[in-house]
């Protein structure tokens, strides 16, 4: 199966889970000068406002920024931060929260391209191989990266090499994170 498809159908499982447990589509901090198309209905009282993954259509493209830090991403890089704008996914892997980063907006698109940026940067000043971050863990210095050398999905503490692959590749990694669900 597709990145693309996969990461949809990760957006879904996350999705009826808030609602199933809670009654309500996952929520975010509402922010007027942040709108984004995945955003539901109208803020609640609390500030908070629903949200659901919608496809993008062009999807967002990477291929500019590879090009400019004269590397490759795979297309399957391409398409987990291209394919949707939504908030994070909060999932679970071997009994461990992870939290997967996405663009809320066009504005966030490029901001996170500004942030990969400076993380191959430091990989390159640190001599270390080039790694992509594509979410959080429980661990505030451990990053969930993908190796563009090989595709592995792996676990990074900040400022160090990667030290646990989780996958052998993106597509991998998200029907791991499908099938805990």
């Amino acid at each position: 199966m597709s990145v693309s498809t996969l990461i949809l159908e990760l957006h879904d499982k996350f999705a009826n889970s808030v609602q199933q447990t809670h009654g309500h589509w996952p929520l975010i901090e509402h922010d007027a000068q942040w709108p984004s198309p995945c955003e539901t209905g109208e803020p609640r009282g609390d500030g908070l406002i629903a949200w659901q993954a919608v496809s993008r259509n062009p999807g967002g493209d990477l291929t500019a920024l590879a090009s400019a830090l004269e590397t490759q991403f795979s297309p399957e890089l391409n398409a987990f931060y291209g394919t949707a704008y939504g908030g994070n996914i909060v999932a679970k892997l071997d009994g461990e929260e992870v939290e997967l980063l996405q663009a809320w907006n066009e504005e966030d698109f490029e901001r996170l391209q500004q942030n990969i940026t400076g993380h191959v940067l430091m990989k390159r000043r640190l001599k270390q191989a080039d790694t992509v971050f594509i979410g959080l863990t429980a661990h505030e210095d451990v990053l969930i990266t993908v190796q563009l050398s090989t595709g592995e999905v792996c676990l990074e503490r900040v400022g160090k090499a990667p030290h646990t692959v989780l996958a052998p590749s993106l597509s991998a990694f998200l029907t791991q994170l499908i099938s805990q669900f």
